[in-house]
């Protein structure tokens, strides 16, 4: 399925487990998605899109593309390319 996002509201995410095959290799993704995120620029997160790749050595990196929304009054910091949530 394919989104029309606006690249200025669009955020890529990238997770990697190391083990794809073993019990809890999301957990750091779903830990991720059910995080709080009110009060920060990303409190009108919305996921678009949700890929899991094998990383061909027996792991899986995990691309969540997301648009933003609204932005919030709090801040980000990072380089363009790299944006961290606080």
């Amino acid at each position: 399925m394919a989104y029309e996002l606006s690249p200025a509201d669009t955020r890529v995410f990238l997770f990697h487990s190391k083990n794809g095959a073993a019990d809890g290799a999301m957990d750091n993704v779903n830990t991720w998605l059910g995080k709080d995120r009110a009060g920060t620029p990303y409190s009108n997160l919305k996921v678009r899109d949700i890929s899991v790749t094998p990383d061909g050595a027996g792991g899986v990196f995990t691309t969540v593309v997301c648009t933003l929304g609204k932005l919030s009054a709090g801040g980000v910091s990072g380089a363009r390319d790299r944006m961290i949530e606080e």
